[in-house]
């Protein structure tokens, strides 16, 4: 089990699909601006395609939403309109049921998600469409215009309608039926009408209303072709500001409805909620965008904006579409080499602040289920990138590694029907995320399954030809073999110790195949050596190993006794560290296997517990730097100058910062390698007591006994036999 992080800030999730359209960045950016502002930090959940089809290889993504389960949640905003896909919203649905937190919803209604919990608010189709009208009306004199809507059975296109008629009525025009012409939002239904006006089927009128910018481009670019002017001819005005106005000609003339506002408006609500206070929301009116398809002209600032802003997409689609970043994570042969390109190739993600690439444990085994593990690290070189791990739902292992609230951005990482975990991006301006990034987590997702490809091989090719009761990796009992030969002994009326050692805790990389699988077998070769030949010995998962030592052994000799045997794998440590594992053992008191390993795996639990808690403390990298070396060289001087020279400052300073990191001072812990040296060698090889004592940095072989004697409590000769 990971370890736990306490919250530092209140966190507001938000719910979107395709997090990337102009829309939806428009609702965050007013969401992340309320929640920076009363100090809360946003994470949005989001999938990369949401396609309109039941692909399961593509619906796979939509794992990433079981975090809306998360307890660290203090309240979500969900977009609706962006799930288009039904079995997704059905999916959503499942989810926001099982929350007991305050959930506002923007967008229009959608039955399916409407719970007790859940509070509906959006802009005003209806008011939007009424000041456009008015516009037209007031501004510029018309009494003919017509309206081009949506699908006629949609809420939507009948609320602009009703807009569209409350002004015209307000002012004193006639609202014909004749004139509304019902579309399906995209632009081939704006060219459709421009046929009909040109064929004669219907007469032109002074304006027309587009119900959305899609339809009007459509409009407007097929009046170009049949040679109708605008605005001389007619005058078209859209809908929603989509963007890419410059791609069309005249200039489209269009209303932005006010989606910051209502995103501030949202955050502001859940926000009340929370403090149980009131909140009276008002749909916030929009403005309208002037071009040149009415003659009111453009605003030049704005449309400098949107060309500038144009012109910068263009130079990143560019470098995206024109660089070696697919070919340079397919030639990775480590995970380490992978997040070395990624944060190589930052600069293609616009704005960005900070990404962290977060992995399931077992992200590279596709017939595991998925671990509740991840181990993520940042991808940038100007952040701290020591991997760590955190638990699924616990957000703030990684949100309180920083200072400020910011906003995140959770994106799954997958390939065909197998999640590897989620890319985060950070950043203060959710205006960043577009569709180049989209197109980055592309490539991320698919070097990464030609990494795990890779090494899936390698380890496969090592691991065949075994029994079923076997690790296919050790040679040892797997889980089912240590379950089995554990039932066969006689606990009644024999003595037996459980053993247990679970490696890779202080590493977020031991996930990480290249390197993996030597430092397995290494420590599989250590519980090897402790176990001898009449004892049991497994590996029951990934990282732990079990042993069954028959006897009336002391449980806590027993750890100490492979303390020492792990400490001389030098394999392991290089590749993990001297940190990196905790040992537990327990009398075998029950008859039940699954009884007898949780409560070992318990004792395990709060040990890491407790070994993740010594990591927090001040300098601690430095210390175990030295204590690294320390137990590396225990034939070295206590008084060496090496120690001196792996930390700048006074001895009297080490040795106060070095005991508060450990517990035990640096002269102690020098005798303790010295012995634990000593026991492994007392253990495993027939060397003479002179030999070990020269090989633990004793020059007199007297000394050595006397102080093995007074530090374990028996002579080096009583422990070998014991060990026997």
């Amino acid at each position: 089990m990971g370890i736990l992080v306490r919250k530092k800030r209140m966190i507001i999730g938000v719910v979107a699909a395709e997090a990337n359209s102009i829309e939806q960045r428009q609702i965050i950016k007013g969401i992340a601006r309320f929640d920076q502002c009363v100090g809360s930090d946003t994470i949005v959940f989001s999938n990369n395609y949401n396609p309109n089809v039941r692909e399961k290889e593509l619906f796979c993504e939509n794992r990433i939403y079981d975090l809306i389960l998360s307890d660290e949640l203090d309240g979500l905003i969900v977009i609706s309109e962006s799930f288009v896909n039904e079995d997704l919203k059905k999916l959503i649905a499942d989810l926001l049921s099982r929350k007991d937190v305050p959930i506002v919803i923007v967008g229009t209604h959608v039955k399916e998600l409407d719970f007790p919990q859940c509070s509906f608010i959006n802009t005003s189709d209806e008011n939007d469409i009424e000041d456009l009208t008015d516009h037209l009306v007031e501004k510029h004199g018309f009494t003919e215009i017509d309206i081009l809507t949506g699908y006629d059975f949609i809420e939507a296109s009948n609320l602009r309608v009703n807009g569209y008629r409350r002004s015209l009525e307000k002012h004193g025009i006639e609202y014909d039926e004749k004139r509304v012409h019902y579309g399906n939002y995209w632009m081939n239904s704006g060219a459709e009408l421009a046929d009909r006006y040109h064929n004669g089927e219907l007469e032109l009128p002074q304006a027309i209303v587009c119900a959305n910018d899609y339809m009007a481009y459509g409009l407007i670019d097929k009046f170009d072709e049949l040679g109708i002017k605008i605005p001389e001819d007619v005058t078209v005005v859209g809908y929603e500001y989509v963007g890419d106005r410059f791609m069309h000609t005249p200039l489209l003339t269009t209303y932005k409805r006010n989606r910051e506002t209502i995103g501030e408006d949202a955050a502001n609500m859940v926000y009340s909620r929370i403090k149980n206070r009131e909140f009276l929301f008002a749909p916030p009116q929009g403005e309208i965008i002037c071009g040149t398809s009415c003659t009111c002209g453009v605003d030049r600032k704005l449309y400098t904006e949107e060309l500038k802003n144009a012109r910068n997409k263009k130079d990143y689609d560019n470098w995206n579409l024109f660089n070696p970043l697919d070919q340079k994570l397919t030639e990775c042969r480590t995970l380490n080499e992978f997040t070395e390109i990624c944060g190589t190739f930052h600069w293609q993600v616009r704005g960005i602040q900070s990404f962290y690439l977060c992995l399931y444990k077992n992200w590279y085994d596709s017939d595991a289920e998925l671990s509740d593990i991840l181990s993520c690290q940042s991808m940038v070189n100007w952040d701290d990138k020591t991997p760590f791990d955190m638990q699924k739902f616990n957000f703030s292992a990684l949100l309180a590694r920083n200072y400020e609230p910011a906003i995140y951005y959770f994106n799954p990482l997958f390939f065909n029907d197998r999640l590897f975990g989620y890319l985060v991006l950070k950043y203060h301006d959710p205006d960043t995320y577009d569709d180049i990034y989209r197109n980055w987590l592309k490539s991320v997702s698919n070097g990464l399954e030609f990494l795990r490809m890779k090494n899936d091989i390698q380890y496969l090719t090592q691991c065949q030809n075994l029994s079923d009761l076997r690790d296919t990796l050790t040679g040892m009992y797997n889980e089912t073999g240590m379950r089995k030969a554990y039932h066969t002994l006689d606990i009644t009326n024999q003595d037996f110790t459980l053993v247990m050692m679970r490696i890779g805790i202080s590493n977020a990389g031991f996930y990480e195949l290249n390197g993996k699988i030597p430092a397995i077998m290494d420590a599989a070769e250590a519980v090897k050596q402790f176990c001898g030949s009449s004892d049991i010995c497994g590996r029951i998962n990934d990282n732990t190993f079990a042993c069954i030592i028959q006897g009336d052994a002391d449980a806590s000799l027993l750890e100490s006794r492979l303390n020492s045997i792990i400490l001389q794998h030098n394999v392991y440590l290089e590749q993990y560290g001297l940190d990196s594992f905790v040992l537990a053992a327990k009398k075998c008191t029950e008859k039940s296997y699954t009884r007898m390993i949780g409560a070992c795996t318990d004792i395990l639990a709060q040990r890491q517990c407790e070994q993740m808690e010594m990591r927090m403390r001040p300098h601690y990298e430095d210390m175990l730097s030295i204590r690294s070396y320390i137990y590396s060289n225990p034939q070295d001087s206590f008084e060496s100058e090496k120690l001196q020279k792996l930390y700048p400052y006074s001895a009297g300073h080490l040795r106060e910062v070095y005991k508060k990191c450990f517990g035990v001072s640096i002269h102690k812990d020098c005798i303790n390698a010295r012995m634990a040296k000593a026991t492994y060698c007392l253990m495993v090889t027939p060397l003479s007591m002179t030999e070990i004592a020269e090989q633990c940095g004793y020059v007199d072989s007297k000394y050595f006994l006397r102080q093995f004697l007074a530090t374990v409590g028996v002579t080096p000769n009583q422990y070998r036999n014991m060990a026997k």
